[in-house]
């Protein structure tokens, strides 16, 4: 097999769609570990896999085009090894240049210095947040600053944002088109007023 050109081996592994296929294609040879990783375009981190900072560049140099990137802790125990925190997120700017889509979800490990990290993230298109309780609207206005392409941003179960100067930045000067806000206790209806103009741009709600 290793004497195939690599651009058929490419074209085959792109027709295998079942991850557990693709695991198990890739201890073959070194060669078809190094073309799948370069063509795996997402990856999800669910709460039984450690992605302390180093573990996460490791993956991120295994898969480097990634587009979309889900860390999930739902179910986390101490021991299952050390969240992502706020140096992890800092490897996405640096690693993933490709990357537009991101989730956290119970991230307990990260605060606003991480989000602010993600605003050197230029590519990030979507980002969602779900049980993220250590995030304030400083993490957001960094993020609104940054991220001038963002369009998606999710935010569920965030309870300590209760000051929405950065939605009234997103409204100036962003182009958010989906915005989804649920079980956020500081935010109330009458704050979405700050979102001024944004509303002319904004397709979900």
């Amino acid at each position: 097999m290793e004497d195939l050109p690599e651009a058929l081996l490419t074209e085959i592994l792109k027709r295998i769609t079942r991850t557990s296929d693709l695991k198990s294609v890739t201890l073959v040879s070194k060669q078809l570990c190094k073309i799948e990783g370069g063509q795996r375009g997402a990856i999800r981190v669910g709460s039984g896999v450690c992605t302390a900072t180093k573990a996460l560049a490791s993956l991120c140099a295994r898969f480097p085009n990634l587009r979309k990137v889900e860390i999930d802790y739902s179910g986390w125990i101490p021991g299952h090894g050390k969240q992502l925190d706020n140096k992890g997120l800092s490897v996405f700017s640096s690693h993933c240049s490709s990357l537009i889509d991101l989730t956290l979800s119970f991230c307990s490990c990260i605060d606003d210095s991480g989000l602010a990290c993600l605003a050197y993230c230029k590519t990030l298109v979507s980002l969602r947040l779900n049980s993220a309780p250590e995030i304030t609207s400083v993490g957001l206005l960094s993020v609104a600053v940054g991220c001038t392409n963002l369009s998606a941003l999710h935010l569920t179960d965030c309870e300590n944002i209760d000051n929405v100067e950065w939605l009234e930045y997103f409204g100036r000067h962003g182009s958010l088109q989906e915005l989804v806000v649920k079980n956020c206790k500081g935010i109330n209806h009458h704050d979405f007023l700050k979102f001024g103009s944004g509303w002319m741009k904004l397709q979900k709600f």
